[in-house]
């Protein structure tokens, strides 16, 4: 109810509690007492009105099974994903096909019946039958799902597969970066094989630092062979947007990607096959080239941060790195090359410290030494002379 202060204005006051038991206060100062009313008035009727569209929603869902949910989300999926990332849309229909084995939830319950105890049940039924990270997937995709829901469905708004624990127990490898030798020894035996496409998706992940779905998304229309150019197609932005990052062509990689187009013909469109670089293969024949040789095998990652650490050991300033490797930052091209081979200098300074005194002179050359570029070792920028058998 309004009521006047002592300054002589009249303050708007309103107390309203929603069929949730939230209880809504508003206050509001007007110099007449008829806006204050008026004022209380208006509001009331937003809150009532707000209220029951809520209490609709609410009913709307009641009748929502989840089967029904389940085959909704499904079809918008397989409708949303290309051909390309059909297999995004295949896991998912994966997740639920094991959500519903463990018999835990059945599809003919009712959306507003499923609670959170159930869902913690087919977590642990699931924990039993597969690995934790496959868990992990497997929740993650059901709780997009339920978002989902949310949003087209009008589903409670209260996930029931958030703040689960993590599966995994293991912490995550990283990924093993070979040395140069290991990589050399690679490629010669790939280009020594019945398969030469093999030694040519090597060596263009060498020269490009692509990642292994950048390779099956690159066409013949990104390789700019008269610009001297290749364009790498990513996702990896906050969007989601696909955006085609234009790099460097080398001469050399140029040469061989001209004779490999005179060989399989101008009429397909992707540069590689896709079995080359299916991920459901996990590059098998790379493992086989790897045992081959007698080293420790290594992925498409790997091959990647070797490429990146070639570059900046070898006198590539830190942009550079960077358009090589298509970050977004300088500042996460750096943290990355300091987690693949650049050792922690600290404590060898704290540890040496109290042996000898170092002044602010020798601190200062030893910084400028650090900051001039090494010579480049003509060994990585000459890998034909050494391929080419």
């Amino acid at each position: 109810m309004a009521f006047q202060m002592k300054n002589g204005k009249w303050k708007g006051q309103l107390y309203y509690t929603d069929r949730n038991g939230k209880v809504h206060r508003k206050t509001k100062n007007f110099d007449r007492k008829r806006d204050a009313l008026q004022w209380q008035t208006e509001e009331r009727k937003k809150l009532e009105l707000a209220d029951q569209e809520a209490e609709t929603k609410q009913n709307s869902f009641k009748e929502l099974r989840v089967g029904e949910w389940a085959e909704l989300y499904m079809e918008y999926a397989f409708n949303t994903f290309t051909e390309e990332n059909c297999k995004l849309a295949k896991e998912k229909q994966r997740a639920f096909k094991r959500f519903f084995e463990t018999k835990v939830v059945a599809p003919e319950m009712l959306i507003s019946n499923v609670r959170k105890k159930d869902i913690l049940d087919v977590f642990n039924i699931l924990k039993q039958h597969y690995s934790g990270k496959n868990v992990d997937r497997q929740i993650k995709n059901l709780k997009a799902s339920w978002n989902w829901g949310i949003d087209y469905l009008e589903m409670p708004e209260v996930n029931p597969f958030c703040r689960l624990p993590k599966a995994a127990t293991t912490e995550e490898e990283s990924h093993y970066m070979p040395p140069l030798e290991d990589m050399l020894k690679v490629l010669k035996l790939a280009a020594k094989s019945d398969e030469p496409q093999h030694y040519l998706v090597l060596f263009t992940l060498l020269m490009t630092a692509a990642r292994r779905v950048e390779m099956r998304r690159l066409t013949w229309a990104d390789v700019k062979f008269m610009g001297e150019q290749i364009g790498l197609r990513t996702r990896k932005r906050k969007d989601r947007i696909e955006s085609c990052d234009l790099i460097p062509l080398a001469a050399e990689l140029a040469v061989r990607l001209k004779e490999y187009k005179l060989q399989v013909g101008g009429k397909r469109t992707h540069v590689f096959s896709g079995i080359q670089l299916e991920a459901g293969l996990h590059m098998r024949w790379l493992k086989r080239l790897c045992a081959e040789a007698e080293i420790k095998p290594f992925g498409v990652h790997g091959i990647r941060a070797l490429a990146g650490t070639l570059a900046h050991t070898n006198g590539a300033c830190l942009m550079d790195v960077k358009e090589l490797l298509r970050h977004r930052s300088t500042h996460q091209t750096d943290r990355y090359l300091r987690k693949q081979y650049r050792k922690n200098e600290a404590v060898g300074i704290l540890s040496s410290s109290h042996q000898k005194p170092r002044t602010m002179a020798s601190i200062a050359k030893r910084r400028m030494m650090q900051a001039q570029p090494k010579n480049i070792n003509s060994k990585t920028y000459t890998l034909g002379l050494h391929l080419a058998g």
